[in-house]
């Protein structure tokens, strides 16, 4: 395993080893095989003293796409996909196929370069710090759409 160094964006952060663990036992890999494509990055000591947990990134080219989601690394994040899915079918009364490419156009769509997906949903990811509510909220009608204010004027984003 390597220490990461500079930014290296065929690198996905996973978080501390037992979600390296968790997910080399989801994907049924041995350490040992993918061991060239794991990188530790070891954040700053906090100014309390204490050592933050090492993280562990794994090149993206060990993480496969799980269900109709390329974003989603890891059956946690296909589970959150597909409630953000429930949520937008159930609260919009949008199709099942038209919330599904919402929430491929946020997350999985190509931007410059054009990787596709734009971003991996794996271990502990960010996308985990709202819940799936706030996420087909903001997907449906926009980041900046302020949907949760019951006086918002609302307009939905146009469909994918």
């Amino acid at each position: 395993m390597a220490a990461a160094g500079e930014r290296d964006d065929t690198y996905v952060a996973v978080g501390p080893r037992e979600y390296l663990d968790r997910l080399l036992a989801e994907y049924r890999l041995r350490e040992e095989e993918v061991e060239d494509r794991i990188r530790v990055r070891t954040p700053p000591q906090w100014t309390s003293g204490e050592v933050p947990q090492q993280e562990y990134l794994v090149h993206e080219s060990v993480l496969r796409s799980h269900g109709p989601f390329p974003c989603a690394g890891d059956n946690e994040a296909l589970a959150f996909c597909e409630q953000i899915v429930d949520t937008m079918v159930r609260g919009y009364g949008i199709s099942r196929s038209e919330a599904v490419a919402r929430v491929n156009r946020q997350w999985s769509q190509a931007a410059p370069p054009g990787r596709v997906p734009r971003i991996w949903i794996v271990g502990l990811d960010i996308a985990y710090h709202e819940a799936a509510d706030y996420w087909a909220g903001a997907i449906y009608y926009g980041p900046d759409s302020h949907w949760w204010d019951p006086d918002a004027d609302l307009q939905p984003q146009p469909p994918p």
